[in-house]
């Protein structure tokens, strides 16, 4: 590869991106059965955290997810929350849902896309990938699922989850 050329191939892998270069991101999960006996639903508290060090000062950040499995992407429909700031160049949210219910699918992911937003407006989309409908899918149908007789109460220690990316043309 030629001086000249390595240079016009970084800028063009850089034009072809929708990601921001230095961004990182954490997803964790706890997961909880609603009842100790006959089984009822089951619930999911989601950590979401995204880390940009390259974006400016009053740079705002959503979060834009529904639940997946069982051949569904965004169910019920796609929810967009404002992610608050919570370190310097650190923004993170927790969401909840029922992910199970005796009559209902059976949710196994949670699929998310970031929404940032520049302070001089610009905006893009980070997903992971570059294709038109892209994003992230983090799994935790893995996540241990301890029974309690409290409906909404979360038990036990966080798990992190692998988070891929998912192409949609």
């Amino acid at each position: 590869m030629s001086r000249l050329s390595r240079p016009a191939l970084v800028f063009a892998l850089l034009l072809t991106s929708t990601s921001a270069l230095g961004a990182s991101q954490w997803v964790q999960a706890r997961t909880v059965l609603n009842t100790c006996g006959y089984f009822s639903t089951s619930q999911a508290e989601v950590t979401l955290t995204y880390r940009n060090d390259d974006l400016p000062w009053g740079t705002s950040v959503f979060l834009i997810y529904g639940w997946g499995g069982s051949g569904v992407d965004w169910a019920p429909a796609p929810q967009t929350v404002e992610v608050p700031a919570v370190a310097p160049y650190h923004w993170g949210t927790t969401v909840t849902g029922v992910i199970r219910a005796r009559t209902s699918t059976q949710y196994t992911s949670i699929n998310y896309v970031w929404k940032v937003v520049l302070p001089d407006g610009h905006e893009f989309y980070e997903k992971g990938n570059g294709s038109t409908y892209g994003y992230y899918a983090a799994d935790f149908s893995q996540v241990p699922m301890p029974c309690t007789t409290t409906a909404g109460s979360f038990i036990g220690t966080p798990t992190s989850l692998n988070i891929t990316t998912v192409v949609k043309n």
